[in-house]
């Protein structure tokens, strides 16, 4: 089960998260594909580094202003893959969910099978 369980993780959407991981790394955190993309969810260096800002607000929440805003500065210096499993589940759940459930779809559509 994913570890994030904050406001963009959507329950209805945890059998799709488990196959993404599933189909771009066999679920394994710490992959580094031939084609630049990283971590469970293989994301984009570009996309990881949109993904902290996303996250940023509901962290800073969480987590008070100065905290949240030192982890995610150091995320985006870190290849996805080397996020603890944590991140990269809320990374994927705010991407996935960001406006409504599913609108982050597109990200992840294709593959090797379809989820």
């Amino acid at each position: 089960p994913s570890l994030y369980r904050g406001d963009f993780y959507r329950a209805s959407v945890e059998k799709v998260r488990q196959c993404v991981a599933k189909r771009e790394s066999e679920g394994h955190y710490d992959v580094v594909s031939h084609n630049g993309y990283y971590g469970a969810y293989q994301m984009s260096p570009a996309l990881a580094k949109g993904a902290t800002w996303m996250m940023l607000r509901e962290h800073k929440r969480l987590l008070g202003a100065d905290v949240a805003s030192r982890i995610m500065a150091e995320l985006r210096r870190t290849p996805v893959n080397e996020w603890p499993r944590y991140w990269q589940d809320a990374a994927f759940s705010t991407v996935y969910n960001w406006k409504h459930t599913a609108s982050g779809a597109k990200h992840w559509r294709g593959g090797r099978w379809h989820c």
